[in-house]
């Protein structure tokens, strides 16, 4: 996408009225039909020249992973509306005047109905000339796996058997061919092609669907076929985390896939091109193993980097034309900090949203749901060191591999390569020999995940859900303190045995229990951790903001090695905040009228919390 806001107007036919309008430009926001987005929203951002660069490349099949909500399937549409044959119901071209889509790229008038038309100005691909002439010229095949999910391997056949079905309605005038005085075909193939209009198929019609169209195509129009598959992975991703560990059931997925892919792409001679999408390349699936010929771009390649999020002359142009009172340096912090492929780029569903939402800076991409795969690795006990580090502003050196095994997603190289193609890490390279990469959290809104899946991992060991850990938190800036005690204590006592676990794990535990805190009471406080005041350094400093009450926060904790120890170190803990004056800070605040210290310390399952209210 551009960010361009089109001076499109709005015409009534058999009139010289122009509708003008001085009110916000329309957004159509979170679309993937390309159509609908050049003709029905003022704002978009022009991606054309991809089509240059696919053209350009002299890969046979490609392979473009890029993180959700990134623009794949929207770039898939815009393809296939640039090189698709318009045709009419008996399957014959359509002639100029009545066909869409090279309007879409040149410009020109469009109908909208209702006795309205509209002026479309040309895309940045009408002044390549050497591209248009292949405008409207290949028979294309679009199909899409990213509904595709299920309990089990039938419900996956059953979804891929709809899509298959869909498709071929899509070319209903090859219907003709079944016909008996049809000699295009023999009576093998007209059955078969009677089949996927009846929707009776069987696996292996299944498997040969694609390149059945494919040479079906090719005869009617006598030109070689674009082969376009979007979110090739969801479905494998999906059926991973719901059936994975059923192997031979798994392994009948990635078979279904294997077959499809490599009957399709392998030595096909009715194709012009493959073009695939999705997250990530799934390494020992081998779904690609027959294909020789496959070109993979990720978004650590230059190629078609650009193409995908919004760059930051895209960035600056849209809030030129789509003014917003936000801050644009608060944008950059919330949605910016990927560099991928040597550009900067945006998170380009998070900036829509937020211009959709009139500059309201908040969660997007993290409401727009995620990937089960990610999720599950978050939540992993393995993570959540890293994860605290990264939530902290923190970088991690790891090496970095660009296929993925769901066996390595338990350990580092493939939890970090994972989270990285995922859209949650930025890379910056360290050895490009070695593969070796500098990963940080690229903004704030991946920051607040990695917060979130902190907290949910915390709850999960308190064995406690996520609204009753808030109201247990909130207890503190109430100032019931001795009534947080006893609950902590309480919720330490029926918690998981992390500390069976090794002492490693119950500091992370301890640690993670601590930022889950300060995460929780963050909208209501300014915080401070390790924060330099009077004559020492305090844990935690917690001071509210103006109307947000009127009781500070100072906490330090600590860890016993035995709990013999415990109220010992718990009462040195609080002499030391009294003796090193850590309020010192917070006494220039005139809306705070009182300040609680604590000093918490932990051992296995106990706590000692000692404390003053000032």
């Amino acid at each position: 996408m551009i960010v361009e806001l089109s001076d499109t107007n709005t015409h009534l036919k058999g009139t010289d009225t122009v509708k003008e309008s001085n009110k916000l430009p329309k957004m159509l926001v979170g679309t993937d039909e390309f159509y609908d987005l050049v003709v029905n929203s003022d704002v978009f951002v022009d991606k054309s020249l991809m089509i240059k660069e696919l053209l350009e490349d002299s890969g046979k099949v490609i392979l473009i992973t890029r993180p959700r909500r990134w623009g794949k399937s929207l770039n898939m549409d815009m393809i296939r509306r640039f090189f698709e044959i318009e045709v009419d119901e008996k399957g014959k071209p359509l002639p100029l005047e009545q066909k869409i889509n090279n309007k879409l790229f040149l410009g020109g008038t469009v109908d909208l109905g209702f006795d309205e038309t509209k002026e479309l100005k040309p895309l940045k691909i009408a002044d390549i000339a050497s591209s248009m002439k292949r405008q409207g010229q290949y028979p294309v095949i679009s199909i899409s796996f990213k509904d595709v999910k299920g309990s089990n391997y039938q419900d996956i056949e059953n979804g891929i058997k709809e899509q298959v079905i869909r498709l071929f309605s899509n070319h209903r005038y090859l219907k003709h061919y079944i016909a008996e005085d049809a000699n295009l075909l023999d009576d093998v193939q007209k059955e078969k092609l009677n089949r996927y209009f009846t929707g009776n198929l069987d696996q292996e019609d299944i498997k040969t669907s694609l390149r059945f169209l494919s040479e079906l195509l090719f005869k009617h129009f006598n030109q070689k076929v674009y082969i376009l598959i979007d979110e090739y992975d969801t479905s494998i991703n999906s059926s991973y985390i719901k059936f994975g560990k059923k192997s031979e059931e798994f392994e009948q997925v990635l078979e279904l896939f294997r077959g499809m892919f490599g009957s399709s792409l392998k030595g096909n001679s009715c194709v012009e091109k493959g073009v695939i999408t999705g997250i990530l390349r799934i390494a020992k699936a081998n779904l690609f193993s027959d294909l020789n010929n496959v070109t993979e771009y990720t978004l650590l390649d230059e190629d078609f980097s650009k193409f995908y999020g919004f760059t930051q002359a895209e960035v600056d142009d849209l809030l030129i034309k789509v003014p917003l009172s936000t801050n644009t340096e608060q944008i950059k912090d919330w949605y910016n900090g990927y560099t991928f492929g040597g550009e900067i780029i945006y998170n380009p569903w998070s900036l829509m949203q937020c211009l959709a939402h009139k500059g309201k800076l908040d969660h997007y991409w993290l409401d727009s749901g995620g990937t089960g795969l990610v999720d599950k690795a978050l939540l992993s006990d393995e993570m959540q060191e890293d994860l605290q580090n990264l939530a902290a502003g923190k970088s991690i050196i790891s090496p970095i591999t660009k296929q993925i095994s769901f066996a390595d997603i338990n350990k580092p190289i493939g939890l970090f390569s994972l989270l990285l193609f995922s859209g949650y890490l930025n890379p910056t390279v360290q050895n490009s020999e070695e593969n070796i990469y500098e990963l940080s959290a690229p903004n704030r809104e991946v920051r607040h995940i990695y917060k979130a899946r902190m907290l949910q991992w915390v709850a999960s060991q308190l064995k406690i859900d996520s609204s009753r850990y808030y109201s247990f938190i909130s207890l503190l800036p109430a100032g019931k303190v001795e009534e947080f005690k006893e609950r902590l204590q309480e919720l330490l006592v029926n918690s998981t045995s992390f500390y069976q676990t090794g002492e490693k794990k119950a500091e992370l535990f301890y640690s993670g229990f601590m930022l889950g805190l300060i995460n929780m009471l963050a909208p209501s406080y300014i915080i401070a951790s390790e924060q330099e005041s009077g004559s020492g350094r305090a844990d935690v400093i917690m001071i509210p903001k103006a109307g947000k009450g009127d009781k500070a926060i100072i906490i330090e904790y600590k860890i016993a090695k035995n709990t013999e120890d415990l109220l010992s170190v718990a009462k040195m803990g609080l002499k030391q905040i009294i003796d090193k004056q850590y309020d010192t800070k917070i006494r220039e605040y005139k809306h705070v009228k009182k300040i609680i210290k604590i000093s918490m310390t932990f051992c296995g399952k106990k706590v000692v919390l000692e404390y003053q209210i000032d």
